[in-house]
């Protein structure tokens, strides 16, 4: 069901778990769990979506600029329902045709603050399709 893979270079604080129960091509950042990515994923591609999850753990750390998102005073809270449940909703059909929610997931919100932070902590290591699949801009 999960199966502990080794962290890439660079990726640290969070481990990283491959699950053949999640959708094919999938992957999700927990933290407090980890970053979980689906076996169907090819290893050409693993290193760029491990990058882009790991930008949504910085994003839980540190935010961009500051802006690190909290509720109640708790950064664990604050991401799950600032950060993680507007990405989430995103993908759900329904859901993605309210106004908060709209749009594809390649270019919401959540998904180009993750893919910024991992842009700029991994600079030079940024796995070669990185930019590609993953866009800095709406």
């Amino acid at each position: 069901m999960l199966k502990r893979i080794p962290n890439p270079s660079k990726v640290k604080g969070i481990k990283v778990v491959e699950s053949f129960v999640l959708a094919k091509g999938s992957a999700i950042c927990l933290p407090g769990f980890g970053i979980l990515i689906s076996s169907s994923i090819p290893e050409s591609i693993r290193l760029e979506i491990i990058q882009h999850e790991y930008g949504h753990y910085l994003d839980y750390l540190f935010g961009i600029e500051g802006d690190r998102k909290k509720f109640l005073g708790s950064a664990f809270l604050g991401f799950y329902l600032k950060i993680g449940l507007p990405s989430l909703l995103n993908l759900i059909p329904g859901f993605n045709r309210l106004p908060w929610f709209k749009g594809s997931h390649r270019v919401f919100w959540t998904e180009i603050r993750a893919n910024r932070l991992a842009h700029t902590y991994f600079q030079n290591d940024l796995a070669e399709g990185f930019s590609r699949r993953f866009p800095t801009q709406d």
